[in-house]
């Protein structure tokens, strides 16, 4: 296809009716994807004629990668794994400052397609590891001259699809980003993700067992939720040397500069500066005023193979530093 054709489109949700899958594509005027969450700059678009039309645009899966193929797209710089609420979105919001930057932040519809790569009675005739890799061209894709970085910020449970993604991308950084398990458990009890609430995401993209948790146990299964995360952290920093570590604590201009070093990014003074403002503000919400509360000292019983994960992961980090 003549990329002209595609220019501005995203295929952005995935359709299923009667055993087959389509998707459904959405304008976007190329307007850049700038919001906390990939949903917010979805709603910015749906005001748009081509739109808000009663006419739908979608297509068959199978044609996606034939499609991507003759994009001018910009290889992933690195994907962005994070525990939740540990400092991911500041991350991906400093990067948005800078307009040769492309920044994916928790897109559905690749949400969507690795969610359906766990079927187990796969029958698409469709190579998916072909598809998720044709998507993310598409969501890429750039005008001549203009963008030179493309970062992919994950959901949480995608740390489960880190072999997946893996095979895929050999050779892309991957940055792994977590805190600790109590200050994590506060910012669930205030507002909770999807994740900290049982059954709103599967327990098998959870790695969690069917009848293990109390599903009115809502710190119960967040904190498993946590340990989860951080055994499958500290596997991929143990095997893959293309992971890098970050502790929400190290601060975001010390995150910043050790993300920078290990993907090579370059930024300069006015990107820093602006990375500086911006860290006075909450993440999630641009124009309130970011404040964090003190923690408690005291660890519940319940937290502490979560506090084992989470030394063993300090361990690993130190380490790297040590090594860079």
């Amino acid at each position: 296809m003549n990329e002209s054709y595609l220019k501005h489109w995203i295929p952005y949700r995935l359709i299923k009716k009667e055993g087959n899958y389509s998707c459904q594509w959405l304008y976007t005027n190329g307007d850049p994807f700038t919001g906390p969450f990939f949903n917010e700059s979805i709603n910015k678009c749906m005001s748009h004629r081509y739109n808000s039309s009663a006419f739908k645009p979608s297509s068959d899966l199978s044609i996606l990668s034939a499609w991507a193929s003759g994009l001018n797209s910009i290889a992933p710089t690195a994907f962005i794994f994070h525990v939740s609420r540990c400092g991911s979105t500041l991350i991906s919001q400093s990067l948005c400052l800078n307009n040769n930057h492309i920044v994916l932040p928790e897109v559905p519809f690749i949400d969507e397609l690795l969610r359906l790569s766990k079927i187990d009675d796969w029958s698409l005739p469709l190579n998916r590891g072909e598809l998720i890799k044709a998507v993310i061209k598409i969501y890429g894709q750039t005008a001549e001259g203009a963008g030179k970085h493309l970062f992919i910020k994950t959901d949480s449970w995608h740390i489960h699809f880190m072999p997946l993604l893996r095979k895929l991308y050999p050779d892309v950084p991957f940055i792994l980003l977590y805190r600790k398990p109590d200050e994590i458990i506060r910012s669930h009890q205030k507002l909770r993700g999807m994740q900290a609430v049982p059954g709103v995401i599967p327990n098998e993209l959870l790695g969690i067992e069917n009848g293990k948790i109390d599903h009115a146990d809502f710190d119960g299964h967040t904190i498993k939720v946590l340990e989860n995360y951080f055994e499958a952290f500290i596997r991929a920093s143990q095997q893959d040397p293309l992971t890098l570590l970050l502790n929400y604590n190290e601060g975001i201009i010390n995150m910043m500069q050790r993300f920078c070093n290990f993907t090579g990014l370059v930024l300069n003074k006015a990107d820093w500066v602006q990375i500086e403002a911006r860290s006075h503000f909450n993440a999630k919400y641009p124009n309130q005023v970011f404040h964090e509360e003190q923690p408690d000292e005291t660890t519940p019983a319940y937290q502490q193979q979560a506090f084992n994960y989470y030394h063993e992961l300090e361990k690993l980090r130190i380490a790297q530093i040590a090594t860079t």
